[in-house]
């Protein structure tokens, strides 16, 4: 229980309702996440799932590159590269990523929560230093 009240406590401090918390709690519980070792991340409102991870991703890898150059386009050209679906897929199976969709909705958009922590997904005993290309050849 003492692992459930620092993350009781963090997600009171983010302005979770209790309602939402539960909801939260369940999810972890049926993915059998680490409650000790799992970390909130953020959260977001969106229309959807899918718009959700990728809005709060391309967020988080926002890239600030001090030029006076006004044509630097790093953060469209990451945009257009960047495989979103599998980046998320690697996050989950590697760091326990999670995204949850929250009852109600704010001006016909839902709030996501975003965690990460060991779980029944993830690959908790796997080395950190495992190529994400370890199935291939060279």
């Amino acid at each position: 229980m003492n692992e459930d009240f620092v993350m009781l406590k963090t997600l009171k401090f983010h302005g979770f309702s209790n309602i939402e918390i539960d909801q939260i709690f369940n999810y972890l519980e049926t993915l059998d996440y680490d409650l000790e070792k799992t970390k909130y991340i953020g959260q977001i409102f969106s229309k959807n799932e899918r718009l959700a991870k990728y809005f709060f991703l391309r967020d988080q890898l926002r890239i600030e590159i001090n030029s006076t150059d006004d044509t630097l386009y790093i953060n469209e050209i990451l945009d257009q590269c960047i495989d979103w679906s599998e980046f998320w897929r690697l996050l989950v199976i590697k760091q326990g990523f999670c995204c949850i969709r929250l009852v109600g909705e704010f001006r016909g958009k839902a709030k996501f929560i975003f965690l990460s922590g060991p779980n029944i997904l993830s690959e908790s005993s796997a080395d950190p230093c495992d190529s994400i290309f370890e199935d291939e050849d060279y």
